[in-house]
């Protein structure tokens, strides 16, 4: 094995070895070492590359981990907002719910506190109108007592009801002598009740009238106003008077008995209903009230 050439010498054509200038040498040498230097540096650049690239990389894991975070606060704070939509939409629609169940209950109070304040005027007309029964029926209770009359509530009216046996003979329109006296004793009550109106009314039975009058019409009407004219005569004013002729159309018993039949002819004194100023008042400016919004 020969060993390797020194760079140092060169051969000739000749065969004679000729020693290279000693800088060539140098000049080789810096060139290697510049080489060296330029190959260290590469591979040093090369290294931090390569961690450069690293740190890159990590950073662009952390950015993706960093972005998907951010996206899933994204997605939930956009879960969250839908819910508080939607919640609200709930809360809106439970509070107009509750606005409208309570402007109900407040109607339905109020109508019923009307309805509480109309009771308790009628509760106060029904106490005055049995207050005033009561006492209409303490002054004609002497005449109650015999049978000559008596008082009753009917259609809402108290009614003064007088037998037609009291007061005319049977088939007449002419009052009888106790007919006469029961009337003016009537009267004498009548004219110092206050206030009211009375509708004398005559009321007969289905037994066709006698050939004197044409229709049991003629026999209650004329029966009516003999009545009244005694009423008159004795005190009572005309102008509170009213007269009504019912024949056999109102009958407050079968007309199929004796005794149906005889309770049906009588002669009744209807008190009008009397209504305070102030009720009606009241009820006029409810009529006239505007109607709420």
């Amino acid at each position: 094995m020969q060993p390797a050439p020194d760079p140092r010498y060169e051969t000739s054509e000749d065969g004679t070895i000729v020693l290279e200038p000693e800088s060539d040498v140098r000049d080789r040498r810096r060139a290697g070492m510049a080489v060296f230097a330029v190959a260290a540096l590469l591979c040093l650049v090369a290294v931090g590359l390569s961690g450069y690239a690293w740190q890159l990389l990590k950073q662009k894991e952390k950015l993706q981990s960093d972005v998907a975070g951010l996206e899933h606060s994204r997605d939930e704070a956009q879960k969250r907002v839908a819910a508080l939509v939607e919640e609200n939409g709930q809360e809106q629609t439970r509070s107009l719910k509750a606005t409208t169940e309570r402007d109900e209950l407040q109607a339905a109070l109020a109508a019923t506190s009307a309805k509480l304040a109309e009771m308790q005027d009628a509760g106060e007309a029904m106490g005055a109108r049995l207050a005033e029964f009561n006492a209409m029926k303490a002054k004609f209770q002497r005449m109650i007592d015999s049978g000559t009359l008596d008082i009753t509530f009917r259609r809402g009216r108290m009614i003064v009801e007088l037998p037609a046996a009291v007061l005319f003979d049977s088939g007449s329109a002419e009052l009888s002598e106790a007919g006469s006296d029961a009337v003016i004793r009537l009267a004498k009550i009548l004219r110092n009740v206050p206030r009211h109106r009375f509708l004398v009314g005559g009321h007969t039975d289905n037994v066709p009238a006698v050939k004197e009058y044409k229709s049991n019409w003629d026999l209650s009407a004329a029966r009516a106003v003999r009545v009244t004219e005694s009423l008159t005569r004795h005190g009572v004013t005309p102008t509170r008077l009213v007269i009504a002729g019912y024949a056999e159309f109102d009958p407050i018993a079968i007309n199929s008995t004796d005794t149906g039949r005889q309770k049906n002819r009588r002669i009744e004194i209807i008190l009008e209903p009397y209504v305070e100023q102030k009720v009606v008042e009241s009820l006029f400016a409810k009529k006239k009230a505007p109607a709420s919004k």
